[in-house]
């Protein structure tokens, strides 16, 4: 009786901790892939600002690029040419005059980022 007794708390331990890791594997889980679903959704709000442009001169020296693009919607801007400033002068690397590009900018009308198509 007293080993049956043993064996079944024993059970009963392994049967607990089993139930406490699954637990325990399943938040973490969840938790990952709900960091994957925001960092999704912020890439994808990240996407929703970008604009379409080409780039009609590059100031490399002082980080400004004159862009010609359409709509940007998320400043509520008509298409138009204008010069932005980059937020990050080596954003401007390997760009050359004539690329097209999709960007996007901050309120202040910093160039955050950009990149060729």
């Amino acid at each position: 009786m007293k080993n049956t007794m043993s064996t079944l708390l024993a059970t009963l331990a392994i049967v607990a901790s089993s139930t406490a890791f699954a637990a325990d594997d399943h938040a973490m889980h969840a938790a990952g892939h709900a960091g994957k679903e925001k960092a999704a959704d912020m890439n994808m709000q990240a996407n929703a600002d970008m604009t379409q442009g080409e780039i009609k001169k590059i100031d490399s020296k002082n980080g400004k690029v004159t862009l010609k693009h359409g709509e940007i919607k998320n400043l509520q801007m008509p298409p138009m040419t204008m010069v932005f400033t980059a937020k990050d002068k080596a954003q401007l690397d390997g760009l050359s005059k004539g690329d097209n590009v999709m960007f996007s900018v901050d309120k202040d009308m910093n160039l955050t980022h950009i990149q060729k198509q």
